[in-house]
């Protein structure tokens, strides 16, 4: 598999520490190996330097994006492509979202979810014993000479 997410000018960032964390932003300008300059004029990120390792890349990349661009220039180049909607429709995103729910669960709601979760254990256990029967019967009939076109 080859590395596709490549820290580079343009690219949408999701920042993983500090005050700003869960937030989106873009890359728009390299520093040196370690540090990259970040703004989100539609997120609420003001532009600033920011360690890589506190940020996640995502897969999308800003067209239109140059180095040292504006806030201005990025507003109009968000607009035009909307990377940060495409973003919420992700993998990445629905995985976020689903834990944050998650978190916000109280006890009877862990219950309740383990009810269904056994409801549903033990629902696909017998589809598929009743799928291993039925196929196992027509196996063995096969085995014996039954089923032969004439």
């Amino acid at each position: 598999m080859v590395l596709a997410k490549f820290v580079e000018v343009g690219r949408v960032v999701k920042i993983n520490y500090g005050p700003q964390e869960g937030k989106l932003a873009t890359i728009v300008e390299i520093l040196n190996d370690k540090r990259v300059l970040i703004d989100g004029p539609t997120t609420g990120v003001q532009r600033q330097v920011i360690p890589i390792r506190r940020l996640t890349l995502t897969k999308f990349n800003l067209k239109g994006a140059t180095r040292g661009a504006r806030s201005g220039v990025l507003t109009k180049a968000i607009k035009k492509s909307d990377p940060f909607a495409q973003y919420a429709q992700s993998i990445a995103a629905k995985k976020v979202a689903k834990k944050a729910l998650r978190a916000k669960l109280n006890d009877f709601d862990r219950f309740r979810v383990m009810i269904l979760r056994k409801r549903r254990s033990a629902l696909l256990s017998t589809q598929l014993k009743s799928l291993k029967k039925n196929a196992g019967g027509k196996a063995q009939a096969q085995a014996k000479g039954g089923n032969k076109k004439k």
